[in-house]
C-alpha cells in the first residue's frame, strides 16, 4: 500500500494557511517577531534604544534647583536655621530682629555708663555754703560725766599730761568733726566736778544767726547735741584710761 506524504506549511492565526512571502502582522495571539525572516539565532533579544534604557545602566537624573531663600528644598530645615530665619525677619523700619536686640543691649550699656558718670560727678550742697560771721547768737549745753578708770587727783600729781586737757581735745573733736554740727560750734571746757574724784563738768558752746528758730528745734536741739557724744562714747574702748561711762553722761541747756 503506498503513502504520499504532503509537506506541512506553517499556519499563522487559527490554522490558517498563509504564504511563507507574506509578512503576516500580530495579532490573535501571533508575533511577527517570531515570523520574520530576519529574527536568527544570532539576533538581539532588545533593540540597541532598548539595550541602552535598560541594560543597568544608571541613569543621570538633573539636580532638583534650590529654594529661592537659600534652603534646599530636599533638606530638613534644622533649630539652627529656623532661628536665623527669625533673627533675619523684618520688624519695622527694615530692622530685622537681630538689629533690635543689638540696639537694646547698647542703650542698656549706655543707660548704665551714664548712670555711673552722673553720680560720681560731685554735687555741691547748699547747706555747705555759709558765713560764720553771720552767727552772732551764742547757744550753749552744759552737763556732767563720770571717767570710769581715772582718779583725777591723784592723776594730777603723778602724771605730766592734764587728764581734763584731753577730754577737753577729745569733746572738740567730737563736735567739730560732726558734718551737722560742726560750722556753729566754736569750743568745749572741761573741769573736775567738785567733792568727786571721777566727776567731770563740762560746758559746749555754739554760735548761730539772727534767724535761727528752726535751728535750735532740729539741728541745735538738745537732743541733737545729746545724741551726737553719746554715740561717740559708746564707740570707747572700754580699756582706755579716760573711758567715759555712757550712762553717767548728762546735758542740759544753758544760758
Amino acid at each position: 500500500m503506498d503513502i504520499e506524504l504532503d509537506e506541512l506549511k506553517p499556519s499563522v492565526n487559527n490554522n490558517d494557511e498563509v504564504d511563507p512571502g507574506v509578512e503576516v502582522h500580530p495579532g490573535n495571539g501571533s508575533c511577527s517577531n517570531h515570523n520574520t525572516p530576519s529574527a536568527t539565532e544570532a539576533s538581539r533579544l532588545l533593540s540597541d534604544a532598548q539595550a541602552a534604557g535598560s541594560n543597568g545602566e544608571h541613569c543621570t537624573v538633573a539636580d532638583i534647583p534650590d529654594d529661592p531663600s537659600g534652603q534646599s528644598l530636599n533638606k530638613p530645615v534644622g533649630k539652627l536655621g529656623r532661628l536665623k530665619k527669625e533673627l533675619n525677619e523684618p520688624v519695622c523700619w527694615n530692622l530685622k530682629v537681630w538689629m533690635l536686640i543689638l540696639i537694646s543691649f547698647l542703650l542698656i550699656i549706655l543707660t548704665i555708663l551714664l548712670s555711673i558718670y552722673f553720680c560720681s560727678v560731685y554735687q555741691e550742697d547748699v547747706d555747705d555754703k555759709y558765713n560764720v560771721a553771720e552767727f552772732v547768737v551764742p547757744r550753749f549745753f552744759h552737763g556732767n560725766f563720770t571717767l570710769l578708770n581715772k582718779n583725777l587727783a591723784l592723776d594730777a600729781q603723778s602724771q605730766p599730761t592734764d587728764p581734763l586737757l584731753i577730754l577737753q581735745q577729745n569733746l572738740t573733736h567730737i563736735y567739730t568733726s560732726s558734718h551737722a554740727l560742726g560750722r556753729y560750734f566754736v569750743n568745749a571746757t572741761v573741769n573736775p566736778l567738785r567733792n568727786s574724784k571721777s566727776s567731770v563738768e563740762y560746758e559746749l558752746k555754739f554760735m548761730m544767726p539772727e534767724e535761727h528758730k528752726q535751728l535750735i528745734l532740729y539741728t541745735l536741739s538738745k537732743e541733737m547735741v545729746y545724741h551726737v557724744l553719746l554715740q561717740e562714747l559708746f564707740d570707747q574702748d572700754t580699756g582706755d584710761p579716760l573711758y567715759i561711762e555712757p550712762s553717767s553722761l548728762t546735758m542740759e541747756v544753758g544760758s
